[in-house]
C-alpha cells in the first residue's frame, strides 16, 4: 500500500511539472514572438537615442565654445607675450565640474561600459535568434 501511494505522489508531481513546463513554454514562445515584432521599433528607438545623445554633446560643445573668451582686440603694441596664456577669470560651471567628475570616475568592477546602445540591442536580438535555432 505504501509503495503505491509514493508512486502515485511521484506520478502526480511529474504530471504537474509537465503541465507547468508546457505553460511556461507557451509563454516564452509568445514573448519571443513579441520581441521579434518589437525588434525594428527598438532599433529605431535606439538609433534615435544615439542621435539625441550626439546632439546633446554637440550642443554642449557649442555652448562651451560660445562661453570661451575670444581673442582680445588689443592694439599691436599691447600684445601678450607668447609664453603667457589667458586664464579664464570666471569659475567653472557646476555642469563642467560634474562632467569632469564622471570622466575621472573609476569603472565599476564587473560592469562593461556600453558605447553603442544600438549595437547592444542588435546583439540581444541576434542571440535570441540563435537560441531559437
Amino acid at each position: 500500500m505504501l509503495p503505491t501511494l509514493i508512486d502515485s505522489i511521484i506520478i502526480l508531481l511529474l504530471i504537474g511539472t509537465l503541465v507547468y513546463a508546457y505553460i511556461l513554454d507557451r509563454r516564452v514562445r509568445t514573448l519571443m514572438a513579441v520581441l521579434r515584432e518589437l525588434g525594428p521599433t527598438v532599433g529605431a528607438f535606439s538609433s534615435a537615442v544615439d542621435l539625441s545623445a550626439r546632439s546633446v554633446e554637440d550642443l554642449r560643445d557649442l555652448s562651451l565654445s560660445a562661453r570661451r573668451p575670444g581673442p582680445d582686440l588689443q592694439s599691436a603694441g599691447e600684445r601678450t607675450p607668447a609664453g603667457e596664456e589667458d586664464t579664464p577669470s570666471e569659475p567653472r560651471s557646476a555642469l563642467q565640474k560634474r562632467a569632469e567628475q564622471l570622466r575621472s570616475r573609476n569603472p565599476v568592477r564587473g560592469q562593461a561600459p556600453v558605447r553603442g546602445k544600438s549595437e547592444l540591442v542588435r546583439t540581444f536580438f541576434d542571440i535570441s535568434k540563435e537560441r531559437e535555432k
